[in-house]
Formats: structure tokens, sequence, C-alpha cells
């Protein structure tokens, strides 16, 4: 979005394409063609590229633009050209001129390195031209799954193939997910022999100790299930090793107390080990462990809201919002949840969504001096002017 407030003419000028202008601001009037705007910490290199002004951003490329200039979510130009419309002819050249210029290949990103971002839009150019150029592909963050698992989750098979093609791990994972589980849940057979002839382990279990094969049943996917069902080693617990048996058991209640059970001990294991790490201020792993215990528990308002915090605490605005809204939406009438998105939003520089959320909270717990002193602090950052304890607007 152009924001008059936020943005440079340079920034409005590199957005809508005008490369001539651009010329003018930069050579004439000396702008400077590096600068963040202020909301997003978008350069005006990177506004070209996202909305596929591919000859402004050459123009800006090849007039000095810093290419490793990245913004506040640590994404770089090469990121979105990745990621960015790039099975057009003009947004390909960019990618390769781009890293033509040395821009870092697996430069990290709040959504991991530009590969992963390339994965993740079922991109098969972009992947292509990565890994020509060397991109690691099994790159891979605590928190971020790596290009193959994104692949698949992307329904991308060129992708995915080109990746095992360069070496990408079948058995690599994240979050408690192996790639072969991945696409057991999505019933996607084509993707489950393409890993399986790469060496994928059809016996790998998640956090919850279930299979590729008792995944693909308890979704229905009756197709995944019968090509895991020769390769998978026979499971103990199952009375009827055969494909009926696999469904009908698979369906019982005594599999899903089973299951109930293991989650439960997952999501209280999980969720310990993330409070030991925010005491120690840790806060990226505390970050993964409330991750583990929310994939066992996604309905638990409070694992979103501490993961929240923990991404407010590494200044990632964009990501402490999602888990906020999360947190809101589960449980509406919780102070705690209206006051994390209001931190969020204050992290974005959003003060009256921020002013908003933050007075939601007061409507469940009218007496808390921490959600009254952060609206305060909104509502003067909003309107610029100084705000006493009962709101009232002080002369300056």
């Amino acid at each position: 979005m152009l924001d008059l407030r936020t943005q440079t003419a340079l920034h409005l000028a590199a957005a809508a394409g005008k490369t001539e202008i651009c010329g003018y601001l930069i050579d004439q009037l000396k702008l400077d063609m590096d600068e963040r705007d202020d909301d997003l910490g978008d350069t005006p290199l990177i506004l070209a590229i996202v909305e596929n002004h591919n000859s402004t951003a050459a123009f800006l490329i090849e007039h000095g633009a810093e290419i490793m200039k990245s913004n506040y979510k640590a994404f770089t130009p090469l990121h979105y050209a990745a990621e960015e419309g790039n099975t057009c002819v003009g947004n390909k050249e960019i990618l390769q001129l781009l890293i033509s210029k040395g821009a870092e290949i697996d430069s990290n990103s709040e959504s991991g390195t530009p590969l992963q971002c390339a994965a993740l839009s079922g991109k098969g150019e972009a992947v292509k031209i990565l890994l020509d150029n060397k991109a690691n592909p099994n790159s891979v963050t605590q928190l971020y799954f790596p290009p193959l698992m994104l692949s698949i989750i992307a329904r991308s098979f060129n992708c995915l193939d080109l990746l095992l093609k360069a070496g990408a791990d079948p058995n690599l994972g994240s979050c408690g997910k192996t790639p072969l589980i991945a696409a057991a849940c999505e019933g996607e057979t084509e993707i489950i022999n393409c890993l399986l002839k790469s060496g994928a382990d059809p016996n790998a279990r998640d956090n919850c100790g279930v299979t590729p094969l008792e995944h693909a049943a308890m979704r229905g996917e009756h197709a995944a299930v019968k090509v895991l069902f020769p390769i998978t080693s026979r499971i103990s617990s199952f009375p009827d090793w055969s494909f009926t048996g696999i469904m009908k058991h698979i369906c019982s209640a005594k599999a899903g107390k089973q299951r109930d059970c293991r989650r439960r001990e997952v999501f209280q294991m999980s969720k310990s080990k993330g409070e030991d790490a925010f005491k120690r201020k840790d806060y990226l792993d505390a970050i993964h462990w409330y991750t583990e215990a929310n994939l066992a528990d996604p309905a638990d308002a409070t694992i979103y809201s501490n993961r929240s915090l923990c991404w407010a605490l590494l200044n990632q605005g964009s990501h402490a919002l999602s888990d906020a809204e999360m947190c809101v939406k589960l449980r509406p009438m919780w102070a705690k949840a209206h006051y994390r998105e209001g931190a969020a939003w204050l992290l974005l520089n959003d003060y009256p969504n921020a002013s908003q959320s933050f007075s939601e909270a007061l409507k469940f717990d009218p007496a808390n001096k921490e959600i009254q002193k952060a609206h305060r602090e909104a509502v003067e950052a909003e309107f610029g002017i100084p705000v006493s304890e009962n709101m009232r607007i002080l002369r300056i």
C-alpha cells in the first residue's frame, strides 16, 4: 500500500514503476535510494520488485541501490524476487541480476532464505536459479520448515523434484514432522512415491509417535495408505495388519484414546520446556517448544499468548500479531489476548489498532494498571499529544 505519510517520493515512484521519475529524483534531487519507509521498512528497490516493475528495479540496481538492504522483517530484495511473480521473464532476470551483483544467496529472514520463500510459493523457475547458484537445499532454522517441506505444503512436484536432485534430505523435517508425513497428510501419492524413491523413511514418527501411514489413514487418504502399507513395519497396537484392519482400527475409540493420551503428554512436556526456556530468556528456544505444544493442541489459547510474547520480545511484530489474533479468536473475552494483540500492533507502529486492542482488553480487566499504561501510550503515539491517567488530553 502506498502511503504519503510513511514513504518518500522515490518510494512512490518506484512502487508505481515510474523509472524516469526515479531517475530525476535520484540524479537531480539527490534522494536517498536506500531509505526505508516508516511502515515495513521497505526500500524503493524492494517496492519495485514487489510490484513487479522489473525495469524500474533493474534501473535502481544498476544505479547502485544497496541490494542487501533488508526491511524490518529481514527480507532482502532477493527474497521478494524469489517469491513475487517470478514465472515471468522479467522477474527471472531481476533474480539473476541480484545474484550477479553479489546478493547473499542464503540470507535469512522471518520466513527463512530466498530458497524457502520460492519453495513455499511453488516458484520452480526461482528454485532452479537459486539452486544453480549454490543455494542450500537443506536450509533450515529452528522455527521454519526446510525447502523440501515447503514445496510439499505448496503441492509443487516441480520444486520437490528440483530440490531432491540438488541434494535435499528426504528425511529432514521440522516441528515434529518429516516430509513424508506432510505428504501423507495431504494424500499426495506422487510426492510420496518420489520421496520414497529418494530414501524417505516410512517408519519415521512425529513427536506423538504417529507414522506417515497412520496420518494418511486418519485423514481417509486411502490411496496414500495403499502406497505406504507394504513398506511400513507392522505396528503392534493394530490387531489386524491389513488395509481393512488399519482403516478399522484407526477409527476406533481405543486408538483415539491412545492418540489423545500421547498428545496430552507431548503438550505438557513441550509447554514445560517452553516455560523453562522463557525463564532463561532463550526466546527462540521457547518459541520452538511452544510450537511443539501447539501442534499437540492447536486449541490452547495460552500457547498462542506465550508465543506471541516471545515474538514481541524478539521484535518480530508480524509473528506476534498472528499469534495474538489466534489467541483472541480462541478466547475473545480474555483481557490478556487483547493485550498481546495491542502490543503486537505497537511493534508494527499501528497506533490506532493498538489503542483499539488495549481498549478491548480493559473491558475485561478495567483495573489492570499495565493495560491502562499501554493504552495511554498508544493514544499518545496515535495523536502525538500527552494523555493523563484518566485519559484526558494534557496541555502542552
